[in-house]
């Protein structure tokens, strides 16, 4: 998981640990994407909003199109945020917003536990 609040990151560990997921934080974009090979992620957790604003945009395509990171290129990227298109309306990806938005599933804070563990499952396979 990539999320700068460290408080909520371990909340989304003891909902993940309690499955038996392994679990690894980074605070910041940066780390996260230097501490890819040491973590070898089976998918990413991104918080959208971080550091300038677009660190989880930013980190994103970084690993999407950075041959340094093309061993995870491919990597499932759940993108997780409390942040709404306007107020009022769940933002979501839709249509061509998806190509703005490198990643795979999105969900908004807060999720439920019982929702970010199906999430989970269905895009590790188990």
């Amino acid at each position: 998981m990539v999320d700068d609040d460290g408080d909520y990151a371990a909340g989304i560990r003891l909902v993940l640990g309690s499955r038996g997921y392994a679990f690894f934080h980074a605070a910041d974009p940066e780390t996260g994407l230097t501490r890819l090979e040491e973590a070898a992620p089976d998918m990413i957790i991104l918080d959208v909003v971080m550091g300038n604003r677009t660190g989880g945009f930013l980190f994103a395509k970084e690993l999407r199109s950075a041959a340094a990171h093309a061993r995870f290129a491919r990597t499932p990227i759940l993108l997780l945020t409390g942040m709404r298109r306007q107020p009022g309306e769940p933002f979501a990806i839709e249509g061509d917003e998806a190509v703005f938005l490198p990643g795979d599933e999105f969900l908004e804070k807060p999720v439920s536990p019982e929702l970010l563990l199906r999430t989970v499952s269905r895009m590790t396979g188990g």
